[in-house]
């Protein structure tokens, strides 16, 4: 496993979210750079597979990503990745992203 920049981890779980395709973001979740909120890196991986799979199912369109302030007004570090698609009032895909200097914590939102 290579060591990966916060950027490139960014961009590839953005473009794994647009494309309804987690294995692309595999290899950076993969990093020791990434940091989750769930048991282990595989239970997440299968978590984002599903949660790709049904927003790609209950989707209209393209989706968008907004980047929003996180729900915690204590951490101002903590963003929403929050992906729409062109019908929905709410998002199809809700990360919460933090980037810290030498890593970054994505967790994922059901809701």
């Amino acid at each position: 496993m290579g060591s990966f920049k916060i950027e490139d981890i960014k961009q590839n779980l953005i473009r794994s979210c647009k494309s309804f395709d987690a294995f692309h973001f595999l290899p950076y979740l993969l990093s020791p750079m990434v940091e989750i909120y769930f048991p282990n890196k595989i239970r997440f991986y299968r978590f984002l597979k599903y949660l790709l799979k049904t927003a790609e199912e209950g989707s209209q369109g393209a989706l968008q990503l907004k980047i929003e302030s996180g729900p915690s007004e204590e951490d101002e570090a903590l963003l929403a990745y929050n992906f729409y698609d062109e019908v929905h009032k709410y998002p199809r895909i809700n990360l919460q992203v933090k980037e810290m200097a030498d890593r970054i914590f994505i967790d994922l939102k059901p809701f």
